[in-house]
């Protein structure tokens, strides 16, 4: 999971990919890997970000993506890894800033508030503590959009001169490419790609940045032929735009990835359960319930008594499932938190394990989720300008080695 390859460095993938490509269907970008000088903004430079939600390598391997594998192959690729808490406004917030959470502070997606013992989502701007790339792209008078799957996101547009979702669109955008989608559904993220289309055509645009939903990816593995159905589709959308664009840059990564969980605890149970008072918060937590019925694979536990955290660490360091325990000054250095915005305690359970609020201390489930170390694989792939592969070891990196001037 750590290793960062070139597009070389896989050969029986590649292989396979650059094969697939020279049957260049209607709608697919040509076989030919050329490229043609990249262009200065002034002289129409067109940047596309994209972040697939839940888009594990293993989807990338199973999938019938000609498009996105002949760009893999003639830019560069990198299996590297997501940002801890491998959570969708984590890492998002992490590649539209080029910052790590201890300096952008969205720390999960929902936030407790230990002195009101009340908690939200964290989904507005004011948690957002670092200019976008969107303020930066303003700065230098370069025409941006944001568009994304789900309205949670649309706190990171700050800046952008266009932004909107495919769940709640406003009328003009929604007269053009269609109306509200449903979040459950595989087309709410084909509307997402066709808009992005739409800015960086008709609306003139510089740089887009793309953010999917990952209702498929918790609903199906990446062998089921709807998830197949669906990565293929959005694999023809992504070609349309290359197709438009020929000088186009594509810089595409995931949040997290996505694992198969069986195992579930409620931390609050434990610690209640050996009259420890305090709240346990699990880090995905959002509107979206039917994605993950609101349990991942890490959790941020608030003690309401300072004293209790050295018995609460020892208690729930042997609890099954706990794969990793820290104690809130090591979280935040270990994966580059900021301390004041998260628990007492973060765990990090073993790859079938998620963590919730439930009827009973410890049950099974049948769902596929994320938020540990097991969903921190993602894709790496930047297409259209030379770049060295070595450098990106994290999706956060797209932003991080982003070059605003050729």
């Amino acid at each position: 999971m750590n290793d960062t390859r070139s597009s070389l460095g896989r050969a029986e993938f590649i292989g396979v990919a650059a094969g697939a490509l020279l049957t260049a269907a209607s709608g697919r970008l040509a076989p030919a890997l050329a490229r043609p000088r990249a262009a200065s903004w002034q002289e129409g430079r067109r940047v596309l970000f994209v972040t697939v939600d839940g888009f594990g390598p293993d989807y990338l391997q199973q999938s019938d993506m000609p498009n996105l594998k002949r760009m893999l192959a003639a830019g560069a690729y990198a299996e590297g890894m997501s940002v801890i808490p491998s959570v969708t406004n984590v890492n998002n917030a992490s590649v539209v800033t080029g910052t790590f959470p201890d300096e952008h502070g969205i720390t999960g997606n929902y936030y407790y508030d230990r002195v009101a013992g009340t908690g939200t989502f964290m989904e507005s701007p004011e948690f957002l503590l670092r200019s976008t790339m969107f303020e930066e792209a303003r700065r230098r008078r370069i025409r941006s959009a944001f568009v994304t799957s789900k309205q949670k996101l649309m706190f990171l547009s700050r800046g952008a001169d266009f932004a909107d979702s495919a769940e709640s669109p406003t009328p003009d955008l929604a007269s053009v490419i269609g109306p509200a989608q449903d979040v459950y559904s595989a087309d709410i993220n084909f509307w997402t790609l066709r808009a992005a289309r739409h800015f960086l055509g008709e609306r003139g645009c510089q740089l887009v940045y793309v953010a999917t939903t990952d209702y498929m990816m918790h609903t199906y593995p990446p062998e089921d032929e709807r998830s197949q159905a669906h990565l293929h589709t959005l694999d023809e959308l992504l070609g349309q735009i290359v197709n438009d664009h020929p000088n186009i840059e594509v810089y595409l990564t995931a949040d997290h990835s996505m694992s198969a969980k069986r195992d579930a605890i409620d931390i609050g149970r434990v610690l209640e359960g050996e009259g420890i008072p305090g709240e346990a918060v699990p880090i995905i937590r959002d509107r979206y319930v039917a994605h993950h019925s609101n349990l991942g694979g890490a959790c941020y536990v608030y003690l309401e008594r300072e004293a209790d955290v050295d018995s609460a660490f020892a208690l729930l360091a042997e609890v099954p499932g706990v794969e990793r325990i820290y104690r809130k000054a090591d979280a935040a250095r270990e994966f580059q938190l900021q301390p004041e915005r998260i628990g007492d305690i973060f765990l990090l359970g073993e790859r079938p394990v998620v963590f919730g609020s439930l009827p009973e201390t410890r049950e099974e489930v049948d769902i596929r989720s994320h938020g540990s170390l097991h969903e921190q694989a993602v894709p790496i792939v930047c297409y259209g300008r030379p770049v060295d592969a070595s450098r990106y070891r994290r999706n956060v990196d797209l932003a991080r080695n982003f070059e605003w001037e050729v």
